[in-house]
């Protein structure tokens, strides 16, 4: 059951950490184009406060998923508690597609050209893989289990 419940948390912790620090990054995105301040420079500045935040959040996550691989050997679990981490798991990865989208929604895209808007899209993928890398790897763990 340790393993099980490791790779839970860490998925729930690294979910939700992540898209919380990426809203704020958008946000942020957000307020420099309505000043009409959205240059390349300062979504740079902003994309590696956010890449700082990531690692920072990432560290407890990254060792239960260690400790989850390391008990996976002594414990016995029931396809029960299988099931419903991976119905959590897959709830906050739900979640957070839900909240990038709406957030996504939010920026005034007549105010910018069209490069600006590619940045965005790129910013937009990488909150996305950065949101799911710890979830999808609790996924995998808890089938490998």
């Amino acid at each position: 059951m340790l393993p099980v419940l490791a790779f839970t948390i860490a998925g729930i912790i690294a979910g939700i950490g992540i898209l919380v620090n990426f809203k704020h990054l958008m946000r942020k995105i957000i307020q420099r184009i309505e000043q009409n301040n959205f240059d390349l420079q300062s979504v740079q500045k902003d994309q590696s406060k956010y890449f700082i935040f990531v690692a920072l959040v990432e560290a407890i996550p990254i060792l239960l998923i260690v400790l989850g691989f390391a008990t996976m050997e002594d414990s016995t679990v029931t396809f029960a508690s299988k099931l419903i981490a991976f119905i959590i798991i897959i709830g906050v990865m739900i979640f957070a597609i839900a909240q990038i989208w709406s957030v996504n929604q939010e920026v005034p895209r007549e105010k910018i050209s069209s490069t600006e808007k590619n940045l965005i899209r790129t910013t937009i993928f990488i909150g996305l893989a950065t949101i799911y890398a710890i979830p999808i790897i609790s996924i995998i763990g808890i089938i490998i289990i």
